[in-house]
C-alpha cells in the first residue's frame, strides 16, 4: 500500500523525560500494550512473534480488535503527556480502563527502536453521511521520541477494526525474554484477577490462550471493608492467588474490577514461607488515589495504604496457617479420637490457644512422621508426649528449636522445612506476647496485695523489697521503661542533690532482724532516640507519709536540681519525676487535678522539658491494668490468687516479706 508523506505528531516534552518513559521489563512493556487493548473495548488481544533461526525473535506484534484510533484521538494520544483519551472517557465508559496518563505507548520502545500503530476505525463520512471505516499508520522511532509520524488515512480493505503494534529493530536480550516460559506465567499473574473477573476476555501468546487457572492451585477473597471504615466506603477484597510454580510474592493494588495500579513486595514482613502466591487488594478506593497522583509512589508514604497492606499481610498469613491446619486435619481427628490430644474444645479456644494448637499440629505430624515407632507407642505415653509438647510451646515457645533439633534428630534440610512451616504463624510474636501480659497482669493483682494487705503492708519495706521489686518491674510506671537501665552518672547526681528532699528516715528495723529504708528513690534511664535520654525518678513514700504541699514543695525543687545538674549539661533529655504513697492529702488532690492537665501532673516546665507527677498506688496500678485489659480482651487470660502468688514467688521470691514466718502460698 503506497502511502502518501508522513505528517509529524509532536510531542510537548523535553527528550529526557520522555527517554525515561521508555525504560520498562519486557513484561511490563507488553502488559501496557495488552492493557491498551482491552482499554480500547477490545474482547481479544494477541501477542505474535515473528522468528528468525539466527537472532531468535525478530519483530513483536501486539493486535487488538477494540475500537481503533480515530485521527483526533491520534492528535491527543501521541502529541501529549499526561493526558489521554480514556481520561476524559473514564468516568462514562463501559468497562474498567487502565492508563490515563498517555505514557504507556513509550514504554513499547524499551523493546525495539521502531514501534508502528497500524489501526482501523469506523467514522462518519461528512459528505455523505455514511459510515466508512478507514486506516493508517502511526510510526515512532527511538531516535526521535518527541515526534511520530502519520500517514494519510485510507479506505479499509477490512470490515475488522482494531490496532496492531508492530516492535521491530529489537533489543535481543531484553525482547528474547518474551519466548520464555517465566513471561508466560509473569503475564499471567499480572493479568489472572482482571480475566477471572471478565470471562469474556482472552488473551493468547503465539496462538496459546493464556488462562491464569491453568497456573493456579486455589484462590481465596477476603473482604476487608470493615477494618477500613474510617478510611473509605468503598468495599476493599482481597484475593490470594496461590500458583504452581514459582513466583515473587508480591501484592497488587487492583482496581474494584482487578486492574493491577500498582505492586508491593513485603518482603520480610510477609511470613508464608513454602507458598507461591500473589495477592491482590481490589477496592474503587485505588481508583480514586491513581486519578489524584501515581499509586506506586504513595505505596511507602501514605498512612492509610500501610495500614491497609499491614492488615493484608495479617491476613495472607493467617490464610496459610489455617491452610496448614488443614492439611493435618485428619491424623487430629485420630488423635481426638484416641483422647490424646490436648486441645479438644476448638469453640472455647482463645486466639493465642488457636495459634499454640496451629504450631502443636505442624510439630506433631513431624514427630508422628519422623519417629517410626511413634504409631505403635502405647495410649498413655502418646498422651503424655503430646501434654508435654503442647506445654512447652505455650510456655516456651523458644524451645520448639530444641525439639526440632534435639528431640526429633532431623537432618539440616529437614530441620529446614519444618521451620519454614513454623514461621507461617505468628507463634513467638503473639505467644510471648500473651505471657508478658498474663506475667503484668499477675503482678499487679500480686502487688496490690502486698501493699494493701493489712498482713503485708506494715512490714514489706521499701528498699529492701519493694525497690528492688520494681527495678524489674518499672513498666508499671511507664510501658517506655520496662527493659531500660540504671545509669551510673543519674544515680550520682541523685545522691548529690537529696538534701533537697529533706530529711530521710532512719533505718528502720524489722521482726526479722533485716533493716531497711522506707524512704528512697528507684531510678531508670532509657535511650529511645539516637542521642537523646528519657530519665525517670521515682520517689517511693512510706505507706503512712500521705502526700502533701511539703513533699511536693522538695520534689519540684529535686527535679529542677537534678535536670539541670552540670552533668547533664547539653545533653538531650526529657524527664519525668514521680512521687507514690499510698494517699494525697487535700492540698496534693487540688494540685493534682487542675483544670486542662493530665490527672497527677502537678509541674510541667518546657525550659527543661520535666514533669513532675503525685499518683497513689490505686491510680498507677489502675492505669496499669486498664491498659492490659484492653489487650487481653483478646487473650481472655483470667488472672486468679493463685496465679499472681505464684508469679510473685517465682520472680521475686526473695523480696517477698515473710507473712505469718510463711511464705505465700504459691
Amino acid at each position: 500500500m503506497q502511502t502518501n508523506k508522513l505528517k509529524p505528531l509532536k510531542i510537548v516534552a523535553t527528550a529526557d523525560h520522555i527517554s525515561t518513559l521508555t525504560k520498562a521489563s519486557a513484561v511490563n512493556a507488553i502488559s501496557e500494550l495488552i492493557w491498551n487493548g482491552f482499554d480500547a473495548s477490545s474482547n481479544k488481544v494477541e501477542i505474535s512473534y515473528k522468528l528468525t533461526e539466527a537472532e531468535g525473535i525478530e519483530s513483536i506484534v501486539v493486535t487488538d480488535y477494540g475500537n481503533g484510533i480515530t485521527l483526533e484521538e491520534a492528535e491527543l494520544y501521541f502529541s501529549s503527556i499526561g493526558d489521554s483519551w480514556k481520561k476524559s472517557k473514564k468516568k462514562n465508559y463501559h468497562h474498567p480502563l487502565h492508563g490515563q496518563n498517555g505514557k504507556g505507548r513509550f514504554k513499547a520502545f524499551s523493546l525495539g527502536a521502531r514501534v508502528e500503530w497500524k489501526t482501523t476505525y469506523k467514522s462518519i463520512d461528512p459528505l455523505t453521511n455514511q459510515e466508512k471505516i478507514s486506516s493508517y499508520k502511526i510510526i515512532g522511532n527511538d531516535n526521535n521520541l518527541e515526534e511520530f509520524q502519520t500517514t494519510d488515512t485510507e479506505t479499509s480493505q477490512t470490515s475488522i477494526c482494531g490496532t496492531s503494534v508492530t516492535i521491530s529493530n529489537l533489543y535481543h536480550k531484553k525482547a528474547n525474554e518474551l519466548v520464555s516460559d517465566k513471561f508466560t506465567r509473569e503475564i499471567s499473574k499480572k493479568f489472572a484477577v482482571y480475566l477471572s473477573e471478565s470471562s469474556n476476555l482472552n488473551l493468547s501468546i503465539n496462538g496459546q490462550n493464556i488462562n491464569p487457572k491453568d497456573f493456579q492451585i486455589s484462590k481465596k477473597e477476603y473482604d476487608i471493608s470493615e477494618h477500613f471504615q474510617d478510611i473509605t466506603d468503598q468495599t476493599i477484597k482481597l484475593v490470594i492467588v496461590e500458583w504452581a510454580l514459582d513466583t515473587d510474592r508480591k501484592i497488587h493494588l487492583c482496581s474494584s474490577k482487578g486492574i493491577s495500579l500498582a505492586e508491593y513486595e513485603p518482603k520480610q514482613k510477609l511470613r508464608a514461607k513454602g507458598f507461591n502466591f500473589t495477592a491482590y487488594i481490589k477496592s474503587a478506593y485505588f481508583e480514586a488515589l491513581s486519578e489524584q497522583t501515581n499509586l506506586q509512589d504513595l505505596i511507602e508514604m501514605d498512612i492509610e495504604l500501610t495500614q491497609i497492606l499491614d492488615l493484608a499481610i495479617e491476613t495472607i498469613q493467617g490464610h496459610f496457617r489455617a491452610k496448614i491446619a488443614s492439611q493435618y486435619q485428619d491424623a487430629v481427628n485420630q488423635w481426638k479420637e484416641e483422647k490424646v490430644y490436648p486441645y479438644q474444645d476448638d469453640a472455647s479456644l482463645t486466639e493465642v490457644k488457636k495459634v499454640e494448637k496451629d504450631v502443636f499440629d505442624i510439630l506433631a505430624i513431624n514427630i508422628q512422621n519422623f519417629l517410626p515407632n511413634f504409631k505403635k507407642t502405647d495410649h498413655t505415653s502418646k498422651k503424655f508426649m503430646f501434654k508435654l509438647l503442647a506445654q512447652a510451646i505455650s510456655e516456651n515457645p523458644e524451645s520448639v528449636q530444641k525439639i526440632i533439633t534435639e528431640v526429633l534428630g532431623l537432618q539440616k534440610e529437614e530441620q529446614d522445612t519444618l521451620a519454614e512451616l513454623l514461621d507461617n504463624t505468628s507463634l513467638s510474636c503473639i505467644i510471648s506476647s500473651a505471657t508478658i501480659v498474663a506475667n503484668r497482669l499477675n503482678f499487679l493483682d500480686g502487688l496490690e496485695n502486698l501493699l494493701f494487705d493489712k498482713g503485708t503492708k506494715k512490714i514489706f519495706t521499701e528498699r529492701d523489697q519493694l525497690h528492688k521489686i520494681l527495678e524489674k518491674e518499672a513498666w508499671i510506671f511507664d510501658e517506655n521503661f520496662a527493659l531500660s537501665l540504671s545509669e551510673e552518672r543519674l544515680e550520682t547526681v541523685l545522691e548529690k542533690h537529696l538534701s533537697k528532699l529533706g530529711e530521710r528516715e532512719d533505718p528502720v528495723h524489722l521482726s526479722d532482724g533485716r533493716t531497711g529504708r522506707i524512704d528512697l528513690m528507684l531510678s531508670k534511664v532509657n535511650q529511645t532516640r539516637q542521642g537523646e535520654f528519657d530519665y525517670l525518678v521515682v520517689e517511693l513514700k512510706r505507706p503512712s507519709q500521705k502526700i502533701n504541699d511539703d513533699v511536693i514543695v522538695q520534689i519540684k525543687k529535686y527535679a529542677t536540681a537534678v535536670a539541670t545538674d552540670e552533668r547533664f549539661n547539653n545533653v538531650p533529655a526529657k524527664w519525668t519525676f514521680l512521687a507514690v504513697s499510698n494517699e494525697l492529702d487535700p492540698y496534693a488532690e487540688e494540685e493534682a487535678n487542675q483544670r486542662n492537665k493530665p490527672k497527677g501532673l502537678i509541674h510541667d516546665s518546657a525550659q527543661h522539658n520535666i514533669t513532675v507527677w503525685a499518683k497513689t498506688w490505686s491510680e498507677i496500678i489502675a492505669n496499669a491494668r486498664a491498659k492490659l485489659q484492653f489487650i487481653n480482651k483478646h487473650l481472655e487470660y483470667e488472672v486468679t490468687q493463685e496465679s499472681s502468688s505464684k508469679y510473685l514467688n517465682d520472680i521475686h521470691q526473695e523480696f517477698i516479706p515473710n507473712k505469718q514466718e510463711e511464705k505465700i502460698p504459691a
